[in-house]
């Protein structure tokens, strides 16, 4: 199959092409990318693959609990992200994904646990790191303007 060009192999038992025309196959494979996307990010900045313990439960825990935390920081970094699209910069700002996950694991427990923390400023702290957080490629736009020699 080809796809942007470039040729893809697809593994099926589904062989039959009246039934199962390979423009399907092109259109679900396009629909799976962000399911593959999104079991990237449980691997890489959740740690998914350092796993607690070896029993099936504990694996359970930790993908679930990864899959609770992701979904935690899509909510609790919307309207940062509202507000970094909305502003006219040169290059598009977004919330660093890596900054937001990290203040999320490590403040989660507090926000929903400790009787001792007020829910609503650790909250405003955690939109304050997501606002401060620079993205990766501004990261890199500063450090080609700064280090790199120029000929």
């Amino acid at each position: 199959m080809r796809l942007k060009g470039q040729f893809e192999v697809l593994v099926t038992s589904l062989c039959d092409e009246t039934l199962y025309p390979t423009a399907d196959f092109k259109e679900l494979y396009r629909l799976r990318w962000g399911i593959e996307t999104f079991f990237g990010i449980l691997k890489t900045r959740l740690g998914l693959e350092n796993f607690t313990g070896k029993s099936a439960e504990s694996v359970y825990q930790d993908f679930y609990s990864s899959v609770y935390l992701t979904g935690l920081e899509a909510i609790l970094t919307e309207s940062s992200q509202c507000f970094l699209s909305g502003k006219e910069t040169r290059y598009p700002q977004h919330v660093n994904r890596s900054v937001s996950f990290n203040a999320i694991k490590n403040k989660v427990l507090d926000i929903l646990f400790d009787e001792k923390q007020n829910t609503d400023e650790a909250l405003a702290e955690l939109e304050r790191l997501f606002l401060l957080g620079m993205p990766w490629d501004a990261v890199v736009i500063k450090f080609m303007k700064t280090k790199l020699p120029i000929f």
